[in-house]
């Protein structure tokens, strides 16, 4: 199951690689794709919505509405 998520507070690489970071170890995850030009984060697997804003909550990012 693929979902995409808005994420605000992305500007850079380096932000990007601690989103995926973050979510790829969340149970469920199989795959993390971000795109930083639309702030959006495509998750693959079977990760609770929960779970992945958990995941970021110790972040400067927060993890938004499914697109």
């Amino acid at each position: 199951m693929e979902k995409t998520y808005q994420v605000s507070g992305m500007k850079c690489e380096g932000c990007a690689n601690t989103v995926t970071e973050k979510l790829s170890a969340v149970r469920g995850v199989e795959k993390v794709d971000v795109n930083l030009e639309k702030g959006q984060v495509t998750v693959t697997g079977k990760p609770f919505k929960l779970s992945l804003k958990r995941a970021l909550k110790d972040t400067k990012y927060e993890l938004g509405d499914e697109v």
